[in-house]
């Protein structure tokens, strides 16, 4: 009888720091920033992800793909053999999940803000053209 009443207590123990874990993945702020575009071949950009207060993960790889923009977890050598394997991953997908939309949103965002102010020189040129005409015929 003991056995089972501890094996229950261990059960309940970790169904309920699993829903502790699952509440502070919730709440858990992260911040992108754009770090780099195009710096290798394959992958569009790399991005520096804040994780709340306490964490920065850098060099995380945009990828494009036939699935759309895929986000890449940074890699280091592991072993003799020299494969690569991701430097941090997530326990829970939940948070992964979270983590690669707000990389992707930081770089559709920022690809946005290029796209303006790539046009916006153009409309300025054209505006300097537009009074220079005006101001040759008076």
């Amino acid at each position: 009888m003991p056995r089972r009443a501890n094996t229950q207590t261990q059960q309940e123990a970790v169904q309920e720091n699993a829903a502790v874990q699952a509440d502070a993945g919730a709440d858990m702020q992260m911040e992108a920033a754009i770090t780099k575009t195009q710096p290798e071949k394959g992958v569009l950009a790399l991005a520096d992800v804040k994780i709340g207060d306490f964490m920065t993960i850098r060099n995380v790889r945009i990828k494009e793909d036939d699935y759309g923009l895929t986000v890449a977890m940074p890699k280091t050598k592991a072993g003799a053999n020299e494969q690569y394997r991701d430097a941090v991953f997530f326990a829970d997908r939940g948070t992964k999940e979270k983590f690669d939309q707000t990389v992707q949103k930081a770089y559709e965002t920022f690809m946005h803000q290029q796209t303006d102010l790539d046009e916006e020189p153009e409309e300025a040129e054209e505006l300097e053209q537009e009074e220079g005409g005006m101001n040759m015929g008076m």
